[in-house]
């Protein structure tokens, strides 16, 4: 596993701002913009998306159709454990490679 904290190529910062674009004529997509130069640092264009703490019914509204609620529930609880896991393995590699949030 490889991980790396994102940097303004332009002022070498580590502070940003994530901004959001989604819509029906857009996919998903994140914009990573530079705190202190207002630069663009990356665009990620995202196929999946969930945001922790928004719950069930946000996630849903970005799934689309389903054929069964269970499948659906299923999805969201492996979903939320997932990330929250993801999220857990990430921090503890930073941390173990001495790399500041």
């Amino acid at each position: 596993m490889e991980l790396k904290r994102q940097t303004c190529q332009g002022c070498g910062s580590r502070e940003h701002h994530n901004v959001l674009r989604r819509g029906e004529e857009h996919p998903l997509t994140v914009y990573v913009i530079c705190a202190r130069c207002k630069e663009l640092v990356a665009r990620y264009k995202l196929d999946s998306y969930y945001h922790h703490g928004k719950g069930f019914e946000s996630w849903l509204r970005r799934q689309g159709a389903s054929e069964s609620g269970r499948d659906l529930a299923t999805a969201f609880g492996e979903v939320s454990h997932s990330s929250v896991a993801e999220f857990a393995d990430v921090m503890s590699e930073l941390a173990s490679l001495d790399k500041d949030l």
